[in-house]
């Protein structure tokens, strides 16, 4: 086996380098990049009665401008080959990929997928009422008719609550994508 020295490198050794959004991005407010957890918080005042920090420099600081790789792309990427850099892997901010969060995205993958996501949500919260007793109280969302022929679902007001519950916590209306849902019958 040959002896590797640390101040040398075998023949066609590659080198490669990487970066982070936040550290090398900049371009903060340009290309419709949203505000990311940490821009909010960079931008915040200190809440009243704390610690001020020190002022801050007079030339631009923080990932606001970076090394700003947004606007200096070509430059940077010419730097790299200079150095003779094979391989380069940098990341890209969610905020800028995403500049409006992912709500709709999740909800694209739900309609795509046709996976029956607050399905397996309410499964999860109905067994933490159901645990404790035993299971000897079945809660659950609906009756099934397992006598007719199309098993038709019959909603129990446990359903209508957990509806009213994701319709007021962010979630979309179930009028939004009823035509991915199984068809549910109301009982008479």
């Amino acid at each position: 086996m040959a002896l590797f020295l640390y101040d040398t490198f075998p023949a066609g050794f590659l080198w490669g380098a990487g970066s982070a959004a936040y550290q090398a991005e900049g371009g903060w407010r340009q290309g419709g990049k949203g505000a990311s957890v940490w821009d909010t918080f960079a931008h915040r005042a200190a809440p009243a009665g704390a610690r001020q920090p020190q002022p801050l420099p007079s030339a631009p600081a923080g990932g606001d401008v970076a090394s700003d790789s947004y606007n200096n792309l070509f430059r940077d990427t010419e730097g790299l080959r200079r150095l003779g850099v094979s391989h380069y892997r940098f990341s890209l901010s969610w905020a800028r990929l995403l500049p409006n969060g992912t709500k709709w995205v999740q909800l694209c993958a739900f309609i795509n997928k046709r996976i029956d996501v607050f399905g397996y949500t309410v499964w999860s919260l109905m067994d933490g009422f159901e645990w404790h007793r035993g299971y000897s109280i079945r809660r659950g969302l609906f009756y099934v008719d397992f006598q007719s022929h199309d098993k038709k679902f019959l909603p129990k007001s446990s359903a209508l609550f957990y509806q009213k519950l994701i319709e007021r916590n962010g979630f979309p209306k179930a009028a939004h994508f009823t035509e991915y849902l199984p068809s549910f019958h109301q009982a008479s």
